[in-house]
């Protein structure tokens, strides 16, 4: 699983439990046309990890297949977009649209409302948009929050267990 900062300098303003469109580059096998896009939750707060507004964080599992005859990962049944942005480096160029998506913004009208967020694995990518906005970082909305937010997060063993130090921290500086 990566953690991928994409420094977008503030043209692809977004707001916490939207998702960017990547497409990667190259052709599609089959039909000889650009790939598609492919759409990944945001994983940061709309002001990104450094705070700047510049920056926007996604969340991507490596897809990868094996093959029990090969007994190795099969490279034809490799997830095209997702190896593309785990093998991306500093200074990249990463081909994006959005933000997309209505159904998961974090609703503000009401401080006091409670929030019951629900994932495994990279699922989690908008609910810590929504925990850095209400508990980490110190906004207006953050500021005013007075709910309570519940988190179930199911990972199939430890190690799949992501931004679990940012999890623990926000527990100590908000223990009730």
């Amino acid at each position: 699983t990566c953690h991928i900062v994409i420094d977008h300098n503030g043209d692809f303003p977004y707001w916490e439990g939207q998702s960017w469109g990547v497409i990667p580059p190259g052709t599609n096998e089959k039909n000889g046309k650009p790939h598609s896009v492919r759409l990944y939750s945001i994983a940061s707060s709309r002001y990104g990890d450094d705070m700047t507004g510049k920056t926007g964080s996604l969340c991507v599992r490596r897809a990868t297949y094996w093959d029990p005859v090969l007994k190795a990962d099969d490279p034809a049944k490799k997830g095209i977009c997702s190896n593309f942005l785990c093998d991306t480096k500093s200074g990249d160029e990463v081909k994006m649209t959005g933000p997309a998506g209505k159904v998961m913004l974090l609703p503000e009208e009401d401080p006091n409302t409670d929030y019951i967020m629900v994932a495994t694995g990279t699922g989690i990518a908008p609910y810590r948009g929504f925990i850095r906005r209400l508990f980490t970082e110190n906004t207006p909305a953050g500021n005013a929050y007075n709910g309570e937010a519940w988190l179930f997060l199911g990972v199939a063993n430890s190690d799949a267990l992501l931004y679990d130090d940012e999890w623990q921290a926000v527990l100590k500086s908000h223990p009730d």
